[in-house]
């Protein structure tokens, strides 16, 4: 976004879309945000409380307070939930749209939510880019819209391929209906497909907690419990039969090469039109990254077996609780798609903007980041309850 613009951004409270508005505002440009209150704060403390996590900053004190506009609103209603009156200003106004808001659920019991936020909600979402001036919209998709096939194209969106869950699919249609749009002229259109969003590359923090690190404090409960009862300074044995393959792979990327590409290319008119793979081009064997996560948090005993193994020797009590838990996340372990990347790397090369590969020392930084808050948070919330 070469010079100050002024742009509308949807899931701002989210991990990409809080990171994209920072940056935005950092960059110089004016930022409308759209976000829903909640039970307990309105949606402009909730961004302004996101805006400082992420920045480390009291974004309450920030130079760039003054360029940020906080609106309430929700994507699944039509014209966003807003008054015709105040979208009418907010639209006049608009130089470009960044939707980034999604559902990140993929339970196939909430299919009917999710596709409400992220088919309907992006179909409300066009209609708003359609009456802004320049009709420029920047959506955020995922790689895994690619479903079951071995190789995910930057170049095609749907080939009739099948989906491991309702997620992926209704990512898929919500890209259908935005080339539908882009071919008939109405929007101008580039789309982003991050894969599995990891923290900071250079200091491995991140600021939201779902996806692996769901995955990962998962394991960390277990363990803590495990100690609880017997306390031992040594490694612990967790008999955890994992559904999965050693040799497959799980693509990891940083939040700053995600968020740094997209600002890069959608400056670009070249980008107009095109969709590009913001995913590791290395991705990480499943027999890399998980191994050096349970070093990390001082166990072994995981190892990936064949499905059959469970109908030979049934499940365990503690796999039984991972299956019901990390259901999703063992899905993605029996092989996920190739990303073709290759117009993303073209748009990218000579900008020094580049995807780090995703090796053991990397995850024991990235990782052990989160292993450090985890143990952190924990400590200061034993250190509270003795207080009171």
């Amino acid at each position: 976004m070469p010079g100050p613009k002024h742009a509308l951004v949807t899931g701002a409270t989210g991990f990409v879309g809080s990171h994209l508005t920072t940056r935005l505002l950092q960059n110089g440009h004016r930022v409308t945000v759209l976000a829903r209150g909640s039970r307990t704060a309105p949606a402009r403390d909730r961004i302004l409380d996101v805006l400082s996590e992420v920045s480390e900053t009291d974004f309450r004190n920030s130079s760039g307070l003054n360029r940020l506009a906080v609106l309430e609103g929700d994507i699944s209603k039509p014209g966003l939930g807003i008054d015709n009156e105040t979208l009418n200003t907010v639209v006049a106004a608009i130089d470009e749209t960044w939707h980034c808001a999604a559902s990140l659920s993929f339970a196939e019991e909430e299919r009917d939510e999710i596709f409400r936020m992220n088919v309907d909600g992006a179909r409300h979402v066009l209609e708003v880019v359609k009456r802004t001036p320049s009709r420029r919209l920047h959506h955020v998709s995922t790689a895994y819209v690619a479903g079951l096939q071995d190789i995910g194209l930057e170049s095609t969106i749907d080939v009739g391929q099948k989906f491991r869950n309702p997620y992926e699919e209704s990512k898929c249609q919500a890209e259908r209906m935005i080339e539908e749009a882009r071919s008939q002229g109405t929007i101008i259109p580039t789309v982003y497909r991050p894969s599995v969003v990891i923290g900071d590359s250079q200091s491995g923090r991140v600021t939201h907690f779902h996806g692996v690190y769901a995955f990962i404090r998962g394991l960390w409960s277990t363990l803590e419990r495990m100690r609880r009862k017997n306390p031992s300074k040594g490694t612990i044995h967790l008999p955890l039969r994992v559904p999965g393959d050693a040799n497959s792979t799980l693509n990891f990327v940083p939040i700053d090469y995600v968020v740094n590409g997209m600002l890069e290319i959608g400056g670009r008119d070249s980008s107009v039109g095109n969709t590009y793979h913001l995913a590791n081009p290395t991705a990480t064997p499943n027999g890399v990254w998980l191994p050096a996560i349970c070093r990390l948090l001082g166990a072994d005993g995981l190892s990936f077996v064949r499905p059959e193994s469970f109908v030979r020797t049934p499940p365990n009590r503690l796999e039984t609780l991972f299956r019901k838990h990390m259901a999703f996340y063992y899905m993605y372990l029996a092989g996920e798609p190739t990303f073709d990347c290759r117009q993303t790397l073209e748009a990218l090369r000579g900008t020094g903007i580049e995807c780090p590969v995703v090796t053991e020392q990397f995850i024991n930084k990235m990782i052990g980041w989160y292993i450090d808050w985890l143990n952190r948070e924990t400590a200061e919330a034993a250190a509270g309850a003795k207080r009171s």
